[in-house]
């Protein structure tokens, strides 16, 4: 589980990332973790100096990198233009690819649904619907 811009800003990304792996048994590479957000380019950079998108994808490489069973993210774009948000998406499809995580997705965004394999509709605190997807898009396709 993780929770978005809760990062130490005296902190580089690399330093982010490396925190947690120091808490695990068997962490990634913090390198291969912000290789797959794409922010092997920030590494030496401050969240300060990070726009608000790449902010939450330190913190899904934070997550990722400890080799997760479940990642549950709490409205991973809410806070987000359309283009950043994809972004943000298409780090957590990667990272739930790549380290085999169950991804759990809540949002009052309806649209993001469309890239999820199950999608669980809730009301009033109980589950009201269950639907499978059998065509999902990916991030990119997603509009808003």
């Amino acid at each position: 589980m993780f929770q978005f811009y809760n990062l130490i800003p005296n902190l580089t990304v690399r330093e982010n990332v490396q925190l947690v792996t120091e808490i695990v048994n068997n962490p990634m590479r913090r390198e291969e973790a912000l290789a797959l957000v794409g922010l092997s380019h920030r590494l030496d950079h401050f969240p300060c100096q990070l726009s608000g998108g790449e902010q939450q994808r330190v913190a899904v490489a934070r997550a990722i990198v400890k080799r997760p069973d479940a990642i549950l993210c709490d409205e991973p774009t809410g806070a987000l233009d359309v283009e950043t948000g994809k972004l943000v998406l298409a780090a957590i499809t990667r990272a739930n690819e790549e380290v085999c995580a169950t991804t759990i997705v809540i949002t009052h965004n309806t649209a993001i649904a469309g890239m999820a394999h199950r999608v669980l509709r809730l009301s009033e605190g109980r589950i009201v619907g269950v639907e499978v997807n059998p065509h999902r898009l990916s991030p990119e396709e997603l509009t808003w």
